[in-house]
């Protein structure tokens, strides 16, 4: 038996997965997300521990013969995330998460003083990053950084209260502007610049290496073996793309949680900063992938059913499309926490026009869920320009759940759209497959393969072209409202 952790932004998602790479349980505990001020989003690092303990601790109870089985742990997270940890091992200050923009100006200057590291680090310097939000605590909370010893990125504080290793993977490490992509191991200069040079980094390893044995009095509480290997797994990115088996050019993956993600393989390091796309390391060695990373996910629906009142999402969704005949006459832009690919823009809000008395709550929701896909079109539309397009895009994250959401989204891309088995954990699964690499139970030739397909989508042509001309008007509404929000007026 083997076990994925996946420390998602607002949830730890746990999957048991035996030998024939079923999803024997899983569980899924949630944690909150603090926004003290405008653009800022924090987390209490021991918030996430508290929720693996209490996932794993379900597990034992209800499963303990599989969890006596267990050979290995690999470890999903959320990136870009800064943990600071003093001498003693203790969070100096809360967690700055992903999509935390207050670090806006020194991206901005990091890009203006420092283009030439754009082919070192992949991507161009942008806010939630967290090279420019060390670089913004030097400025406006040295106090933190002067007492902080060791940085860490959220599953990797995980991993330290497993086993002790201060360790991380490429790939979540690639996402902190502070990696050499093509050495995959620190750069010097970025470190430099970003005013890091005082902090003890972790040690970088490949994703399916060993990094740590879980510790004694844990394996205890939770019936495990003694002897259980902590794998240095994977951002949540490359973990859901080696859960789905998504490894070269030929297949893509769209992530649909908190965020969203399109995502293509690619055996060489080429980055394409223009439109951008990040290009980071995969979980294999020698593998990269390209990627348009968009801030506004599932959360944006989280948030009209805040509005609305209406607490289950599915259900808002199931009463959307039981009244769905074509485009929508609203239309939204979903930039609640600004935007990365293609616009890098952390100021943009999200909007919707086009209201009347007679529009309803499922008109609302249509502009928004629409949105979603438009965005997710803009992001394929940038990886086109620097990556081999994909014959079919893979959909994992809870926002596959939705048959009506994966169709329209294969409409307005005009792409396949596939969902395999175990879509809604893929980066759990992932990370499970990467441990039982670490302990050779397998190779990855013969663990990280395809799943079992669940559905096909297909576009609907009819439904695309009508969807062309709200493309253009969605990307035309972004236009005309950037220069407001930009400047404050609206």
């Amino acid at each position: 038996m083997y076990i994925g952790i996946d420390l998602g932004t607002s949830a730890v998602k746990i999957a048991l997965v035996d030998h024939f790479q079923d999803i024997v349980a899983s569980t899924e505990h949630a944690f909150a997300t603090n926004r003290p001020m405008p653009g800022w989003a924090e987390q209490v690092p021991e918030d996430w521990f508290r929720c693996v303990a209490a996932g794993l601790d379900e597990l034992a109870f209800s499963h303990r013969d599989q969890m006596a089985q267990v050979a290995s742990i690999g470890l999903a997270g959320q990136m870009h995330g800064v943990v600071l940890l003093d001498r003693n091992n203790a969070p100096v200050r809360p967690a700055m998460l992903w999509n935390d923009s207050r670090a806006a100006a020194e991206a901005a200057e990091l890009n203006e003083t420092h283009p030439e590291l754009d082919d070192i680090v992949g991507v161009k310097a942008m806010p939630g990053f967290t090279g420019p939000k060390l670089l913004w605590l030097s400025r406006n909370d040295p106090e933190s950084l002067a007492r902080a010893c060791y940085l860490l990125f959220p599953k990797d504080y995980v991993r330290f209260k497993l086993c002790g290793s201060r360790s991380t993977d490429v790939s979540d490490a690639a996402g902190s502007w502070l990696l050499d992509q093509k050495r995959r191991t620190w750069s010097h200069q970025a470190i430099q610049v970003c005013q890091a040079e005082n902090l003890i980094l972790p040690e970088v390893h490949e994703s399916a290496q060993p990094t740590g044995i879980l510790d004694s009095e844990l394996a205890k509480r939770w019936g495990l073996p003694g002897g259980v290997v902590i794998a240095a797994g994977a951002g949540d990115v490359a973990a859901g793309c080696i859960g789905m088996g998504i490894i070269d050019s030929r297949h893509g993956l769209v992530s649909l949680g908190t965020s969203a993600q399109v995502v293509v393989p690619s055996s060489s390091f080429r980055p394409h900063t223009e439109k951008l796309v990040h290009t980071f390391c995969h979980a294999l060695p020698n593998t990269w992938f390209h990627m348009a990373a968009l801030l506004n996910g599932t959360s944006v629906l989280d948030a009209l059913s805040r509005w609305t009142g209406i607490v289950d999402v599915s259900s808002m969704i199931s009463s959307v499309e039981s009244r769905f005949d074509g485009p929508g006459e609203l239309l939204a832009l979903p930039y609640f926490s600004g935007e990365r690919t293609p616009h890098n823009d952390s100021k943009i809000k999200g909007a919707v026009i086009g209201l009347t008395h007679s529009s309803t709550t499922e008109d609302i929701a249509l502009a928004f869920i629409e949105s979603l896909a438009f965005s997710l079109a803009d992001g394929l539309e940038a990886l086109a320009q620097g990556a081999e397009q994909p014959k079919e895009l893979v959909l994992i994250g809870g926002g596959s759940k939705s048959p009506f959401l994966a169709d329209l989204i294969a409409s307005v891309l005009n792409i396949t759209i596939v969902k395999h088995s175990g879509a809604e954990l893929g980066p759990a699964l992932g990370a499970a497959r990467l441990g039982r690499i670490s302990v050779n139970h397998g190779t990855a030739e013969s663990i990280i393969t395809r799943l079992p397909v669940l559905r096909t989508f297909e576009p609907n042509p009819n439904l695309q072209k009508k969807y062309e001309g709200r493309l253009k008007d969605f990307r035309n509404l972004y236009r005309a409202l950037r220069v407001d929000f930009g400047n404050g007026r609206a």
